[in-house]
């Protein structure tokens, strides 16, 4: 079915099938957009989340609960980011290495090195940061020990549920992880873990380069999506005026 639009000398011929096809491909192309927007302010609102949580006092490790995983969605979306302090000494002889790490377009590993905690000798995993590959022909990195008490600050990670069982590799400490799993590492060390990962803070006494993700939230890669789709609804509502009038043989005649 055709219908034909007249303005002046200009002429629009809307053809009703294909007008129908063409809102839905830019109401959906607008959607995108806006989508990539709402992307946009959930990075700020996280952006925010993790400042107020830096800028908060460190809480004692001893004091947080639940201390049994596998922890809840909404339990460990409130202890994610969170500043805690600890006193305890760490087991260096028994540190892992979480494989396929990159810290500034460079390949290495995430160190974990297990912390006993003072009074209740239970043992949280440490994350001491990324650290590159060493010389030999498996690449373990060198891992300096560090000895005697430490009181240490970083903020909390609760690691993601994996499915399976995580492949381990070497058959000497430290031991290598595709992904960090909490109760595999809780089974080769033989005794509990706490169910989170302390990620250690700026300037503490055995870390190395924080490599996890920064207070500042990168959202232009979503805002530069969000222009993509709405320039191509753009597009598509521009080619289907110029394919369905008569605007370019007016512009011509002029």
């Amino acid at each position: 079915m055709l219908t034909e639009l007249k303005f002046g000398e200009l002429r629009i011929r809307i053809h009703w099938l294909i007008a129908v096809c063409v809102v839905l491909t830019v109401t959906l192309l607008l959607n995108l957009g806006f989508w990539q927007l709402g992307r946009v302010q959930e990075k700020r609102e996280l952006q925010q989340a993790m400042q107020q949580r830096q800028a908060e006092a460190p809480m004692s490790l001893a004091a947080l609960t639940p201390r049994i995983g596998p922890l809840s969605e909404e339990q460990a979306n409130d202890l994610e980011n969170l500043s805690v302090v600890a006193t305890g000494q760490y087991w260096n002889a028994a540190s892992f290495v979480v494989a396929f790490q990159f810290f500034q377009g460079a390949p290495g590993f995430e160190l974990i090195t297990p912390f006993e905690l003072d009074n209740s000798g239970e043992v949280v995993l440490v994350s001491r940061g990324w650290v590159t590959p060493g010389p030999g022909a498996d690449g373990m990195p060198y891992i300096p020990p560090v000895e005697g008490p430490q009181t240490l600050r970083g903020q909390l990670h609760i690691p993601g549920m994996l499915a399976g069982r995580t492949q381990v590799e070497g058959d000497d400490w430290p031991l290598r992880f595709r992904s960090l799993d909490i109760g595999r590492a809780a089974e080769l060390m033989e005794r509990p873990l706490l169910p989170w990962v302390v990620r250690l803070g700026v300037n503490e006494t055995g870390v190395f380069a924080r490599h996890w993700p920064a207070v500042t939230v990168n959202t232009r890669m979503h805002i530069q999506y969000a222009l993509q789709w709405f320039g191509m609804a753009l597009v598509v509502l521009v080619i289907s005026f110029l394919m369905s009038s008569n605007f370019l043989a007016l512009r011509r005649r002029v």
